[in-house]
């Protein structure tokens, strides 16, 4: 007795290979998915501890990690903390002339010196920030140099409010003096903001919990992209899926092998097919003619009649394969394994994704580069600086419900 021929379609990959296969690409999915979840709750947890660690009218105490309040200038100072960053840009050009440009960071500078924070309470903090604090602020400064060349400041000024964390000690104020100093009139006790042992010192003039709330907010969209693309990757794996859980193995009638010429822009092949007869629904007789194999599979089929494994699924027969199990097409397969890869990579991206004072600033636009303007750092136009003091004072007041100042 013959056996039955067991052969699949050219270019499927075999079961159990093709079940490792597709498995592989849905745990790479739900994998991606399942760390967006975790990186959301996470950012959120941490945002809710963040706020919770600021309590602004709280009494200040010995070893506190946190403190907020507005920014005073120290007595003969005239800058706090400040961050400049110099850029140089670049312009590309594709095959079509479509420019793009990039600007990229070549130096950056932090100037640090004492300063003051009026505590809610009405204490007064000396602020002792070293060389490398990482101020979190907002690059709103530019000055140009070249066309190709700029400089980007982000600096604290007074009447901003800020969170500082450190660690928070007793220690000489120098703009404090005792009732009883004599001439040299020594400096007494007062609170002065160091930085911490282990993590350094920030200054950031928005709120602790902002950048976890923007993280949180990232995740969120990359999840639904991620999502998105799990739905649409469910398409070209739709037949495999039929055949794996709808399908059934039948045994159809073999009723020879051939071969057949294919042409396609003018340029002809040569094919290894197989003919079969099989019901579907039972009662139904259908052919299929020309159903490409491989080479090698080809040449160890029979040439007379016999009887041929499929794997037949019922009302949709285009789902229906050579085969016993569910095998799964490479080109479908490949499109798929993009679409996961596309996936991992885009929540990659947003979780190695880090603001200007984080990490080494390179900044993308279209078009070529902007022209250039003549703006000015505010430490060099002083009408420009006053406004800014004057808002952030105005600022100040409206939070507290205090009539503003009015500007000149």
């Amino acid at each position: 007795m013959q056996p039955i021929v067991k052969v699949f379609e050219d270019n499927h990959i075999e079961p159990p290979w093709a079940y490792i296969a597709v498995f592989a690409i849905d745990a790479v999915m739900v994998l991606v998915i399942a760390f967006c979840v975790r990186e959301i709750l996470r950012a959120r947890r941490a945002a809710v501890e963040a706020d919770a660690v600021i309590k602004p009218k709280a009494a200040l105490f010995e070893g506190a990690r946190f403190v907020a309040g507005t920014v005073e200038f120290a007595e003969g100072e005239f800058e706090a903390v400040r961050v400049t960053i110099s850029q140089e840009g670049s312009e590309e050009a594709d095959k079509n002339n479509n420019k793009t440009h990039t600007w990229t960071e070549t130096e950056r500078e932090t100037r640090a010196r004492p300063f003051y924070l009026r505590h809610d309470t009405g204490a007064r903090i000396r602020v002792e920030p070293p060389e490398d604090v990482l101020l979190v602020d907002t690059l709103d400064q530019k000055e140009w140099l070249h066309s190709s060349k700029r400089k980007l400041r982000a600096e604290l000024l007074p009447g901003e409010r800020v969170v500082v964390e450190g660690r928070l000690h007793r220690a000489p104020d120098p703009e404090e003096v005792g009732e009883t100093a004599g001439y040299r009139q020594a400096a007494t006790t007062g609170w002065t903001m160091k930085p911490s042992p282990q993590k350094g010192m920030h200054v950031s003039t928005e709120s602790l919990s902002r950048r976890h709330e923007l993280r949180a907010r990232a995740f969120v969209w990359t999840c639904a992209w991620v999502g998105f693309l799990g739905l649409v990757m469910l398409i070209p794996l739709g037949t495999y899926r039929a055949r794996l859980l709808f399908g059934e193995n039948v045994v159809a009638t073999y009723l020879g092998k051939r071969t057949f010429e294919r042409t396609s822009k003018g340029k002809t092949t040569v094919h290894q097919g197989v003919d079969i007869r099989y019901e579907s629904p039972p009662g139904t007789v259908r052919f299929s003619r020309g159903i490409e194999v491989d080479e090698d599979d080809y040449l160890e089929l029979p040439a007379g009649p016999g009887e041929i494994w499929l794997r037949r699924v019922p009302g949709f027969s285009t789902a229906t394969a050579l085969g016993q199990g569910s095998s799964v097409w490479v080109p479908p397969w490949c499109a798929a394994v993009v679409l996961a890869g596309i996936a991992a990579y885009r929540a990659y991206r947003t979780h190695t994704y880090r603001r200007w004072y984080e990490g080494r600033l390179v900044e993308k636009g279209k078009g070529p580069l902007p022209p250039q303007s003549n703006e000015r750092f505010l430490a060099d136009d002083p009408i420009a600086l006053e406004g800014r003091r004057a808002r952030a004072l105005r600022r100040e007041r409206a939070a507290k419900h205090v009539e503003p100042i009015p500007l000149e």
